[in-house]
């Protein structure tokens, strides 16, 4: 038998945009003021079409800026996650009679076998309609990914919309006081712009950013927060 690498319980995070490509190390923080730390973070500008639409159009550039953080920081061996943003993202607010719909209930969506598509239960509004967030994505794509992370060599566990991963974050924000009826309020205020609910000094409570804080990163750092999260609750 082969040797099986022992894993470590090492976290990266990669928020891909048509923009830049943002690599994030996060693990459990042991200091008391934040639950998590920020270990290193690093962003790569892409200005040549290497992603657009969602689409790796440049791999092996895409690919080295991956490696060369995780060698950087010897992270071979950590459990990565991807999040997306990009055109090819299908992302909508969907209102529905009950918190516990069937598949059925979401139409045709289920059925496109071209597409691979999730939906979380965010909250009811006034009229005791019950607001699901549901996104696609084509499988091509998804396929992409995958085989990025086979090429790169990394122990990839997790790729979601970016939208998805800031929910988690503003969820584990509040932690233990969590509320849905809050996340209505704001979310209602915001017109389900997450991106807006979350603040850096929100952020400050969740992460130790070990003094490399740059508030134009805000939503990034959300994004590694919250894909950090949603591997706990799977």
């Amino acid at each position: 038998m082969w040797p099986i690498p022992v894993l470590d319980h090492q976290f990266v995070s990669i928020d891909f945009s048509p923009e830049a490509l943002v690599c994030s190390w996060m693990e459990i923080s042991q200091n008391k003021s934040a639950p998590l730390v920020l270990r290193a973070y690093k962003r790569f500008s892409l200005q040549n079409l290497e992603l657009e639409k969602l689409i790796l159009f440049n791999p092996t550039i895409i690919r080295h800026s991956i490696s060369s953080f995780l060698q950087e920081h010897n992270l071979s061996n950590a459990f990565v996650s991807f999040a997306l943003q990009g055109p090819f993202l299908g992302e909508q607010f969907i209102a529905m009679p009950t918190s516990t719909p069937h598949v059925a209930d979401f139409g045709s969506v289920h059925k496109a076998r071209s597409l691979l598509w999730e939906y979380r239960y965010l909250y009811s509004n006034d009229q005791g309609q019950c607001i699901f967030y549901v996104y696609t994505i084509p499988r091509f794509i998804v396929l992409q990914y995958e085989l990025l992370a086979i090429t790169t060599q990394c122990n990839l566990i997790n790729v979601m919309p970016r939208t998805m991963a800031l929910l988690s974050a503003y969820k584990n924000i509040f932690g233990a006081a969590f509320r849905r009826s809050q996340l209505g309020l704001d979310m209602v205020r915001c017109n389900n712009n997450i991106e807006q609910l979350i603040t850096i000094d929100s952020l400050n409570r969740m992460v130790n950013f070990a003094g490399t804080c740059n508030k134009s990163e805000r939503i990034h750092y959300a994004a590694a927060s919250g894909l950090f999260y949603s591997t706990k609750e799977r």
